[in-house]
């Protein structure tokens, strides 16, 4: 029994150290063995901020007691093996403010998001030469909280988590124009968008005609019955990330789709700006921008010949908080 047990033991050991001497990892002594084997290219930041006021009953000045808070986390991470590389981008972005007016003598809450992102882009490109790759990738935008129209006072819900959302998918070229600046084209270029809360639909539709003719309502370009709308079309994106100096970076996107099936629509933008100024090791200045141009996501007027009432969405913030980059 006992050199059974020895000889069990002697066997597991062997096959610990055969596994051990497989998956060790190489030893990268020059640019051709990473090339060879892969490496990994990471970065991480998480910023949050907080911002409040109060007064006394007894205040004269004016102003209503509040509480802000913005948070900022994003993940980017490239793998290059040979000629390609796998990058993935996750973008978070979500703040609010809490005015707590008093009415009455009674203290009343009114919950305000000012910001509010989600983004992730996954993409593999292989390089063709120094400045020119091919590529395929998959993109996602939506939000996480619920949004109102203040402007209306009962309020309504008009987007929420997935609706809407933009999932696109994409094969192209990539041009490197600067060592911070890539320009891609995707030539066939697949969107799908989603409208999957009811009540959101109900609060945004407008009339149309579909394809066929057939009156209906429409959100965001999604046709009443149905939850997601598909497009095809052609994608641009310009992406520009540079440290300005040494504490002071800024990262723009700039996103364009022009969808030709199944029918032709003016093009629609996406642009994010985030400028980050690294006041110390903890503290960091974000100011970011954010602008939409989606006629499917803005009505007619009823005067003017039945023109567009606006064409930009616009949203900007300053802040001013803690940060880490991991």
């Amino acid at each position: 029994m006992k050199k059974i047990t020895l000889l069990m033991f002697v066997l597991l050991s062997s096959l610990t150290v055969v596994k051990a001497q497989k998956i060790e990892k190489p030893v990268l002594k020059n640019m051709e063995d990473s090339l060879k084997y892969g490496w990994w290219t990471k970065g991480t930041q998480l910023g949050a901020n907080f911002s409040g006021s109060a007064f006394s009953q007894s205040w004269q000045g004016g102003g209503v007691n509040n509480i802000g808070l913005g948070t900022v986390f994003s993940n980017k991470a490239v793998f290059t093996k040979g000629k390609g590389a796998f990058t993935s981008d996750l973008q978070l972005q979500l703040g609010f403010l809490n005015n707590m007016p008093k009415v009455n003598g009674v203290t009343e809450k009114e919950f305000r998001k000012n910001i509010d992102r989600l983004f992730y882009d996954a993409k593999y490109a292989r390089k063709i030469n120094d400045k020119l790759n091919w590529f395929a990738g998959v993109n996602l935008l939506s939000q996480f909280l619920k949004g109102y129209d203040y402007a209306d006072t009962k309020k309504p819900v008009i987007s929420s988590l997935f609706a809407p959302a933009f999932l696109s998918e994409g094969v192209g070229l990539e041009y490197k124009a600067t060592p911070h600046l890539m320009l891609s084209f995707g030539g066939a270029t697949l969107r799908q968008t989603f409208v999957m809360n009811n009540e959101v639909f109900e609060n945004t539709k407008k009339a149309g005609t579909n394809k066929d003719g057939d009156a209906t309502f429409f959100s965001y370009g999604v046709e009443q019955g149905k939850k997601m709308l598909f497009e095809a079309g052609f994608q641009g994106v310009a992406a520009y990330d540079r440290n300005i100096t040494k504490n002071l970076n800024i990262k723009g996107r700039w996103q364009s789709f022009y969808a030709y099936a199944p029918v032709s629509k003016p093009i629609d933008h996406n642009v994010n700006i985030i400028l980050t100024a690294k006041l110390n090791k903890y503290i960091n200045l974000n100011m970011g921008l954010i602008g939409i141009f989606d006629r499917d996501q803005i009505s007619k007027s009823e005067v003017d010949g039945g023109k567009y009432k606006s064409t930009w969405q616009t949203n900007g913030g300053l802040n001013l908080g803690f940060g880490i980059q991991l």
